[in-house]
């Protein structure tokens, strides 16, 4: 049978401090990250991982500054793949942060698979994190909702990493060449790999849960895709 083979989509780019994606890495610092959401290619299905932040003038002041280029709209970037939002047949959010899931409604065939934990703790954040969250992609989406570790697909698994959110989720791919695991926004940089142990990200909910996921991902022995790495966009595939 087929591997799946994993396509990186530029869905837009995001200016800040850097810090924000390694705990104090460089403070002062200010760089532009990219959106990156993340078509699988699977044997038996069409998978997206999140779904990118949506049109930039309908932005949420605290999301500035961000910006899209007309190509880099999910719709686009998907074309430039050979498919269609009509055509994906599963939605995995890594997290309900606005820069994930912007775009879930878009894809009317799709079913949507969240972690119960990232659902219940969306629909009602903290006052200080309410503008990470867009109500109605809470509330309007149909979600499938799962506990913990999961298949969702013939070589692709989701992966329970609590930490930066309290259910963030990220996928492992058992492609040909070697195993892949697009972390969320557990690993936001690569640069976070070369510390020991490596740096969380600088925006969190549980450290605790947070190193403990950082410790079941080095146990899964796989190439780690950070969220928003430029360097991951180096290549158009890995397979």
């Amino acid at each position: 049978m087929r591997a799946p083979v994993i396509h990186p989509l530029h869905v837009g780019s995001i200016t800040r401090q850097k810090m924000v994606f390694g705990y104090f890495l460089q403070p002062g610092k200010v760089i532009d990250a990219p959106l990156i959401s993340w078509y699988i290619e699977g044997p038996d299905k069409k998978i997206l991982v999140d779904t990118g932040g949506g049109d930039p003038t309908k932005a949420h002041p605290r999301w500035t500054p961000y910006k899209r280029q007309a190509n880099q709209s999910i719709e686009n970037a998907l074309k430039k793949v050979g498919t269609r939002c009509e055509d994906i047949d599963i939605v995995v959010v890594t997290h309900l942060h606005w820069d994930h899931c912007a775009g879930n409604g878009l894809f009317p065939k799709a079913k949507f698979i969240v972690q119960k934990e990232e659902l219940r703790s969306a629909c009602s954040p903290f006052p200080i994190a309410k503008h990470f969250y867009i109500k109605n992609i809470i509330e309007d989406i149909k979600y499938t909702i799962i506990s913990g570790d999961k298949k969702i697909a013939e070589g692709v698994t989701a992966i329970f990493t609590p930490g930066h959110t309290y259910g963030l989720q990220g996928i492992l791919v058992e492609a040909q060449k070697r195993r892949y695991f697009i972390a969320g926004d557990t690993v936001c940089l690569f640069e976070n790999l070369e510390s020991c142990p490596p740096l969380i990200s600088g925006i969190y909910v549980d450290l605790e849960k947070y190193y403990k996921s950082l410790q079941k991902i080095a146990k899964l022995s796989a190439f780690v895709l950070p969220s928003h790495d430029f360097k991951v966009l180096e290549r158009k595939v890995y397979s």
